[in-house]
């Protein structure tokens, strides 16, 4: 690598950082992203994209070394199952929220723990929970800083998925630190993984969307596998005129913020804004002013109309969404579930939920006002509800923050309420607490527990046979 070189510069970055090791802020804040990606991955595995992903996986064969959540003890070679256990954390769309906005951890997490397990199994050195959990931070660190880098805040305006943009530097990065590669390497697996970026913003909405995590997870883990052998990249594939930050951001990207002088870990300041609700970030804003609208209403008299005023974010704006998965990008939808029900989970997004009755004659009574003097950053953001009942009463909720968005922590109880409802609903009552017990401990534990904890949480789920 050049001397210049933006990319040999962030890599001895993150080298420097991870030598200092983990505040005790940010490895706290680690062993809650563990918790929150094995509780929400093992119920998503139920969903059918993981489901497809992990037959092909399967069927393609290799070293059974890595395990896919809740899919029957099912092992694949590592970099299969980091693409499906990332399809899997992210398809219920319940991961954390992080800022600028990404989805850092199911890019991230799923090659860790594929790799650590993989190691293990190959009876090497393998790496301890501390390390997994440095070398997690290490890749939301490299992820968050792209992103800044990126220029790119409001997410209106992406062209690309973010996660498809930077998730696969961020694997890249991480399972780095867990291979031991020095900063050439590293480099090297950085500038592999650069060529990994993609992910266009049509596909939200659909499958496809959760497979932009799952293939970052994978191309990052192949990337600093192929550099730990000796692959190369172009001396700066990130910062060249021709590399990755021209390609996606063009005269905006700002290489400076992937070599200043780091601070605090950002995967603890700001750190993730942990999800209650299992749909688009935006929409969360739209649920809890929803909700709050209705805490005014007695039930009684029916809904003549609803209006939303927003920040102009179109890709959220889905007046008649094709399915229930399309709802969750839907400020309609996810307006209307919250008005008649009076919560949003899980099985609010089922087909089921989104052709009843209730719900198509609501749907078409909803509007959306785009207010152009709001603005779109989660975490600059506002929504109003006013909802007219046909007996006259109007009732108004507002909301500049959902529950846990950063500088509003949410409660350890709510957090820990969540991650229970996911494992309890995936692999039964009886077993949920044990695994989410085994989970929080991961970070404590020594080498060979990883592989013997993905034992655990790779059997069939209660829920999905």
């Amino acid at each position: 690598m050049s001397a210049g070189s933006v990319t040999q510069g962030f890599a001895e970055g993150l080298l420097r950082q991870a030598s200092a090791g983990l505040s005790a802020a940010a490895a706290r804040r680690c062993g809650e992203l563990v918790c929150d990606g094995l509780a929400v991955g093992a119920l998503g595995a139920g969903e059918a994209p993981p489901r497809h992903l992990a037959a092909l996986a399967a069927e393609a064969g290799g070293a059974p070394e890595s395990t896919l959540l809740a899919q029957g003890l099912t092992r694949v070679p590592p970099v299969a199952a980091a693409r499906v256990n990332g399809a899997a954390m992210h398809v219920l769309d319940f991961e954390p929220m992080w800022n600028p906005a990404n989805h850092s951890l199911s890019t991230t997490l799923p090659a860790l723990l594929a790799l650590a397990e993989a190691l293990a199994r190959r009876g090497g050195a393998a790496p301890d929970g501390a390390r997994l959990l440095l070398a997690l931070a290490v890749g939301v660190e490299a992820q968050e800083r792209l992103r800044i880098a990126s220029a790119q805040f409001e997410p209106g305006s992406f062209l690309f998925h973010p996660p498809g943009m930077v998730g696969a530097m961020g694997a890249a990065a991480a399972c780095g630190v867990l291979l031991g590669l020095d900063a050439g390497r590293l480099a090297h697996a950085l500038g592999i993984a650069a060529s990994r970026a993609g992910g266009v913003i049509a596909n939200v909405g659909s499958m496809v969307k959760c497979l932009h995590c799952g293939d970052a997870a994978a191309g990052g883990l192949e990337a600093a596998l192929l550099a730990a052998r000796g692959f190369t990249a172009d001396a700066d594939a990130i910062g060249s005129p021709r590399g990755w930050g021209r390609a996606f951001s063009g005269a905006a990207f700002r290489a400076e913020a992937l070599t200043e002088p780091m601070g605090e870990w950002l995967v603890a300041a700001p750190g993730p804004a942990f999800k209650l609700y299992p749909s688009q970030y935006g929409t969360h804003f739209v649920i809890a002013a929803a909700l709050a609208a209705r805490a005014g209403w007695d039930g009684r008299g029916a809904i003549a109309r609803a209006t939303i005023t927003a920040p102009a974010m179109a890709y959220v704006d889905r007046p008649i969404p094709a399915s229930g998965l399309a709802g969750k990008f839907s400020f309609q939808y996810t307006a209307a579930a919250a008005l008649l029900d009076g919560r949003v989970g899980v099985d609010s997004f089922a087909d089921a939920r989104r052709f009843a009755p209730d719900m198509e004659a609501l749907l078409p009574r909803i509007a959306v006002l785009p207010d152009a003097a709001r603005e779109g950053r989660f975490d600059r953001m506002r929504v109003d509800v006013e909802v007219g009942l046909a007996d006259g009463t109007r009732l108004h909720g507002a909301c500049d923050g959902p529950p846990g968005i950063w500088g509003r922590p949410v409660a350890e109880a709510a957090l820990q309420a969540k991650w229970s409802d996911c494992l309890d609903a995936a692999f039964g009552a009886d077993d949920g607490p044990g695994l989410l017990r085994d989970a929080a401990r991961l970070g404590q534990c020594g080498a060979g527990y990883i592989a013997a904890l993905l034992d655990r949480f790779g059997r069939a789920g209660a829920t999905h046979g």
